[in-house]
């Protein structure tokens, strides 16, 4: 089933700012039409890849997440979610790095689905979902060090991410999306 595991300590977790707050001049003028695009991504890197998409499953466990995380998403300090953390490939190369944090209490009802997601993209259910809403994103510069080798292999430059908290009925899920190196849209 899935394993449960306590949060490691976090000494390069990002600052994540409001896109408003953000200066638009601090971000690439290529990257910027995607970090803040409001569609769903899932649909954008099919449509790019013309039907080579693919999601790969890094881990799905149970834990407490990040301080940012649950502070955005209302969670107390000892709340429990399913963290899920993804790779989205483009034409078997890795374009985005996702992490989702699904708060226990947001799994409840219809939402109890999110559970078994496997390797369906996550993206795709929210945004066929009539009861979604989404907040605005916030914005960070990841440093390549704060990712697990896992996701990224060694290397030198700071990535740029997105996440938005989404609202299904009420209940709270964060999505956080770091563009990885490969990701060439154009």
């Amino acid at each position: 089933m899935y394993a449960f595991q306590t949060p490691r300590f976090q000494s390069h977790e990002p600052k994540w700012l409001d896109c408003q707050k953000f200066p638009r001049s601090a971000l690439p003028a290529a990257d910027a039409r995607w970090l803040l695009d409001t569609g769903s991504l899932t649909a954008h890197l099919r449509r790019l890849s013309h039907g080579h998409f693919h999601v790969e499953v890094l881990a799905q466990r149970w834990q407490i997440p990040r301080l940012s995380e649950r502070r955005l998403l209302g969670m107390g300090d000892r709340h429990w979610g399913l963290v899920r953390e993804v790779r989205l490939h483009c034409n078997n190369e890795p374009w985005v790095y996702a992490r989702s944090v699904l708060p226990a209490t947001s799994l409840v009802g219809r939402l109890d689905r999110l559970r078994t997601l496997d390797s369906r993209p996550l993206g795709h259910l929210l945004f066929t979902d009539p009861h979604m809403s989404r907040d605005r994103y916030e914005i960070c510069k990841v440093p390549a060090a704060a990712l697990d080798e896992s996701v990224l292999a060694p290397h030198s430059d700071d990535l740029w991410g997105r996440r938005s908290r989404f609202l299904l009925s009420g209940h709270p899920i964060m999505v956080s999306e770091i563009f990885l190196p490969a990701f060439c849209p154009w």
